[in-house]
């Protein structure tokens, strides 16, 4: 629970589970935005319109799905991805009475079965967590509130009030550190910059709607639900305006600053940090790492000014909400409502492909485990291991090249990079989850032992030092969509569910192997030296080891690509925040650049590759293929929360606007000055 929340993938009855998994989804094609000319508009001036010569034809033809919000490369892969995990949990399922107790067919699928059985599930109502509220109802003091946050910390209840807990000192990842930092909230993260908006703003209505419309479902009274909704927005509000804005939270500057025990106690006293840490089974540490450096002192004004019943109502809200998934079906429809309000499509899933969100958070290595069986091929693992030492090779001949550089400075980067730890795929050891008791009736107490017994590792980690466990975060399971680079580690994971069509695959020419996974690749090793990312050594610790020449030469390239997204119009009116987004940014103009400069070595190697296919020479292909890759359609309450919480802009702005300062683009599609796409030499980033 907690270190997701300070970082950025024997017999198990597999083959049958596999046979049955794998009856054939249909290949992605043009419509699926694999690579395709297709899907181009050759009428239109790439010099005038890239977008539209790379993607018009897919922009005109393709219309997005009205259940998405949005409709692109990563969307499309995780429809695909969804079934196929709802495939191989059902098959599971169907084997789980007859697999070894403990192995991965027997956990996913009592899980997925108890998950499955709705009639039981809607007959139960919200009985299943009545405990949990009845302790609340119960509560008599601020101690008692404390008690109970440390006792759902523990288990797989939400983040109340405040958390602490452990994870790498960023100074010394060898060592443990503890850290303090806010609570979690009513709505996804991706969501809840809505809590910094106007009382009278749209999404923070839509939100008041639906802790009425859940509470209503759970069976209080109307009045009595719209009262709570009130109580829960006022606090949240107030607790949310003393954490960090994303960009303030992107500076880790922010995050580390460290404080004596007593001082962080001292800063919200109606906490009793103590019970807290004791009730979940922490030893009391002697400072922490402040993650959010005003969330406690909001809380503590909080507590000290709401009444103690309202608080008790808002704790039940919380406890609904989070087990809510698992509980009648009556309370889904608020959900959607709200998600709805807030980006413009209801994507009402069929119930079994609602398992793979659960299953990435819950049950992510024995799912995963499944998954990889079922679809992943093995050689596909030595493919984009090849490109990784590829791409690799042209970042590091990059560095050694930068003539704004000091060679202090360089000597420490080339050091890092040398030291960057990857693996693709999966795990060679995957987390043993078979002493969980995972029944096929009762998916409340299976998620509260699988929430004890993260737990339970997590207090035997801090045993020892800390040790990385290879695709383990929640954004680097096999099964998760998604390529990521975690600082403390040096390292980055490609999971295999990215490395899949039609993103890679074996029968792609180099061009598109280069400039879709290549350019992937290519952006997390630059998270290793972007905005945040250089401000961590090679081993990973939070270090300075930039001069102070080198460091204002690279905020101002830096500065260059928070300009150029500043200036950027989403919608009338609305701009990207650069300064939010330029590490995101950055790591894309890395990985185009070192993809194409990848693709040109290897074409030098085989030269037999190096034909026109489709009419288009490879350099044609790469920037093409990069371009498609990010072609998207999207509602404009998606864009709007996008760009509110997320570094990630929007993936229109993405197709273009790394290549401007790549200068082989200019060279390949005759772009020239006063050309719309024209970006002048001295406004193209050119820090890696």
């Amino acid at each position: 629970m907690f270190a997701s929340l300070i970082r950025t993938t024997a017999l198990t009855g597999l083959f049958a589970g596999a046979a049955a998994a794998q009856q054939a989804l249909p290949e992605p094609g043009p419509d699926e935005l694999a690579f395709s000319v297709e899907n181009m508009d050759p009428s239109a001036d790439p010099a005038a319109d890239f977008y539209r010569y790379t993607s018009g034809g897919w922009v005109d033809r393709v219309q997005r799905p009205p259940q998405l919000p949005a409709y692109g490369i990563f969307s499309i892969m995780v429809e695909r991805l969804t079934k196929q995990v709802a495939t191989v949990a059902e098959a599971a399922g169907a084997e789980a009475g007859d697999a070894p107790k403990g192995s991965p067919t027997q956990l996913v699928g009592d899980f997925y079965n108890a998950y499955m059985d709705v009639d039981a599930i809607d007959a139960a109502g919200i009985e299943p967590i009545r405990d949990m509220l009845d302790e609340v109802a119960a509560v008599e003091t601020l101690e008692d509130l404390t008690r109970i946050a440390g006792a759902q910390a523990a288990a797989a209840g939400p983040g109340l009030l405040a958390m602490f807990g452990p994870g790498p000192d960023p100074t010394d990842t060898k060592r443990h550190a503890m850290y303090a930092l806010g609570q979690t909230f009513g709505m996804d993260r991706h969501f809840v910059e809505t809590l910094r908006m106007p009382p009278g703003s749209a999404p923070l209505a839509a939100y008041r709607t639906y802790i009425q419309g859940l509470l209503t479902a759970a069976g209080y009274a109307e009045e009595d639900a719209a009262r709570i909704a009130e109580v829960a927005i006022g606090i949240e509000t107030r607790l949310y305006a003393g954490f960090l804005t994303p960009a303030e939270g992107k500076d880790p500057t922010n995050r580390y600053g460290r404080l004596p025990y007593d001082a962080v106690q001292a800063q919200v006293p109606e906490f009793d940090l103590g019970l807290y840490l004791d009730t979940v089974g922490f030893e009391r540490p002697e400072s922490f790492f402040v993650y959010e450096p005003r969330a406690l002192p909001a809380l503590s004004g909080v507590l000290r000014e709401t009444p103690l019943d309202d608080l008790k109502d808002y704790i039940s809200f919380r406890l609904i909400h989070n087990y809510a998934p698992f509980l009648t079906s009556a309370l889904r429809a608020p959900k959607l409502d709200f998600e709805e309000a807030l980006l413009g499509a209801r994507n009402d899933r069929p119930r079994a492909e609602q398992l793979y969100a659960l299953l990435l958070e819950k049950l992510g290595h024995p799912a995963s485990q499944l998954y990889v069986e079922a679809y992943y091929p093995e050689e596909t693992k030595a493919e984009v291991l090849d490109l990784i030492e590829r791409i690799k090779a042209v970042f590091r001949a990059r560095i050694e090249t930068r003539d704004w550089l000091s060679e202090p400075t360089r000597a420490e980067a080339l050091s890092k990079i040398d030291s960057f730890y990857y693996k693709v795929g999966y795990p060679d050891t995957w987390v043993d989850f078979s002493s969980v008791e995972i029944v096929p009736d009762d998916p409340v107490a299976n998620i509260i032992a699988l929430g004890r017994f993260d737990m339970a590792r997590t207090l035997d980690q801090l045993t020892r030092p800390p040790e990385h466990e290879e695709f383990n975060a929640s954004s680097t399971l096999p099964m998760a969509m998604n390529a990521a680079y975690t600082p403390n580690i040096n390292g980055f994971e490609v999971t295999a569910a990215i490395t899949q069509p039609p993103v890679f695959s074996a029968d792609m020419d180099a061009p598109l192997k280069f400039c879709r996974i290549g350019a992937v690749i290519g952006h997390e090793m630059t998270h290793g030296f972007d905005f945040s990312g250089r401000k961590y050594d090679a081993e990973g610790n939070y270090r300075d080891w930039w001069t102070p020449e080198d460091a204002e030469a690279f905020l101002a390239e830096a500065q260059k690509l928070i300009d150029q997204a500043d200036a950027y119009e989403v919608l009338p009116g609305l701009f990207i925040n650069g300064a939010l987004g330029v590490g995101e940014n950055m790591a894309d103009v890395g990985g185009i650049t070192f993809a194409y400069e990848a693709l040109m070595t290897y074409l030098e190697e085989h030269p037999e590759e190096n034909v026109e296919v489709d009419g288009l020479s490879p350099a044609e292909r790469c920037f093409t293929a990069w371009s498609q890759f990010w072609t998207m359609k999207a509602t404009d309450q998606y864009l709007q929360a996008l760009v509110a919480n997320d570094g990630h802009a929007p993936d229109f702005y993405r197709s273009t606007a790394a290549l401007q300062h790549v200068d082989a683009f200019y060279e390949t599609f005759g772009v020239e000055e006063g050309d719309p796409m024209w970006l002048p030499p001295e406004r193209r980033a050119r820090a890696w």
